[in-house]
């Protein structure tokens, strides 16, 4: 166990997640020697971010004000990862709320990213780490190219993914469908395309960089007493580091699902949150093998869940509600974020949807429930370390509701729809955990 404490200032993280995070009484947040605000956080402290949770288009109207409208991008958070370094999931219209916030870090510090020094902005970022799970519109063409971090010529960004990332981006940044070539800023980018998504682990080491190794590379790695990762004459703990198992999801195209780990120095995993968009899950999946690696035993799970049965379309590469809630009762996965909203729902058919895969959930046979909700745009999952003796997660979440009428000049057409929604209640913390 180690105790890492974090600069607020200098956590890439939106000033609404830190408030959230200081809102935990469990986690203590104070004040250090020159007044700066400081996170004690845990190593092995966990965190995912969900900026965008549509699938297929961007969505606005005040009937998706609770579960938001932009599509699919995410944010991974580890203490043991550098400062200065961002981790962040696909590409969708999500990624512009954190793309806003960093910036707006940065300009809060009287730094510009796009005009100052590259040692200068490094103080604040320097490089973005952008793995994706496909390249379909909602998870890179609705969102990357729009970024102001991705048109900065100082800040370094690592594309991570399959089937050719370089040639993806090429595609999206190209004249005439985009004001801007990539070759006017390719130097400021950097690509790797996963070996083999069937079988990868990716490693995130300490100092920023990663490696790449197989499956079973990385099961003789547990086996040693201090495990060891080797990559460019340097050596890194593997207690030091995030991995990251890929496993291909059922869908036309190919998807990558991502699960996030961290590890103690007795070799066991501490935190895990998997990350399963686009994926048509069959009622068989809980009994394959690498299905169940991928899944099972993780804290969390995001998952994509755009159908129920009676609106299922078979090969669209989209999940069952009602198939997750069986599943996820039969591999006992704690909590369960469904996402990958379709478009043209309704928050109060999401509120259904949730629903039927608690219904689902429920076994004669087990007494065990998941903790099921719907994702949400600009949701935390955090996963506290187990040193910290909680059990569970933490849920913080834009909490909109409907009640204060609002004062406006509408006409009697458009009263109804808007006037009573109100957006003063800003964002509210949710903790499932327990004392272990």
């Amino acid at each position: 166990m180690k105790l890492i404490r974090k600069n607020t200032n200098k956590l890439l993280l939106p000033d609404y997640i830190i408030k959230c995070l200081s809102e935990i009484d469990w986690v203590n947040v104070h004040k250090g020697p020159e007044g700066e605000n400081i996170i004690d956080f845990y190593d092995n402290d966990l965190l995912m971010i969900t900026y965008g949770t549509r699938g297929s288009t961007p969505f606005s109207g005040p009937e998706c004000l609770r579960y938001g409208g932009n599509t699919t991008s995410y944010q991974i958070y580890s203490p043991k990862l550098p400062n200065n370094y961002l981790y962040i999931g696909d590409g969708g219209s999500g990624i512009l709320e954190i793309d806003k916030a960093i910036i707006r870090k940065c300009f809060s510090q009287g730094i510009n990213p796009f005009a100052d020094s590259k040692e200068k902005v490094s103080n604040v970022i320097s490089e973005v780490v952008n793995t994706y799970t496909h390249y379909h519109y909602d998870h890179l063409h609705t969102g990357a190219p729009l970024t102001g971090l991705f048109h900065s010529l100082v800040i370094r960004k690592m594309i991570i993914g399959g089937w050719g990332p370089r040639r993806m981006f090429q595609n999206v940044f190209k004249r005439p469908v985009f004001p801007r070539d990539f070759s006017e800023m390719n130097a400021s980018y950097a690509f790797y395309q996963i070996k083999d998504p069937r079988s990868s682990v990716i490693i995130f080491l300490p100092d920023g960089d990663f490696k790449e190794m197989g499956c079973s590379e990385f099961k003789n790695l547990l086996k040693q007493n201090v495990p060891q990762i080797k990559h460019k004459k340097v050596s890194h703990d593997l207690a030091n580091c995030v991995v990251v198992k890929c496993f291909p999801t059922c869908h036309p195209d190919p998807c990558i699902s991502y699960r996030y780990e961290t590890y103690n120095h007795d070799n066991q995993i501490v935190s895990a949150i998997t990350f399963m968009t686009d994926h048509d899950i069959r009622d068989t999946d809980y009994r394959e093998t690498y299905f169940r690696d991928q899944v099972a035993g993780s804290d969390a799970l995001y998952i994509d869940g755009q159908y129920e049965n009676k609106n299922y379309i078979p090969g669209f590469g989209h999940g069952r509600v009602e198939l997750i809630g069986e599943m996820a009762q039969k591999l006992k996965v704690p909590n369960v974020a469904i996402g990958h909203h379709d478009p043209t729902r309704e928050d109060s058919q999401i509120d259904a949807m949730v629903e039927l895969a608690k219904e689902a959930n429920k076994s004669p046979e087990s007494d065990f429930r998941s903790n099921i909700l719907g994702a949400s745009d600009r949701m935390l999952i955090f996963v506290p370390a187990k040193e910290r003796g909680r059990k569970g997660i933490v849920i913080g979440k834009m909490d909109l509701k409907i009640g204060r009428k609002v004062e406006a000049n509408l006409t009697s057409e458009l009263e109804g729809t808007y006037a009573y929604t109100d957006l003063t209640s800003g964002y509210s913390v949710h903790d499932h955990t327990s004392t272990t």
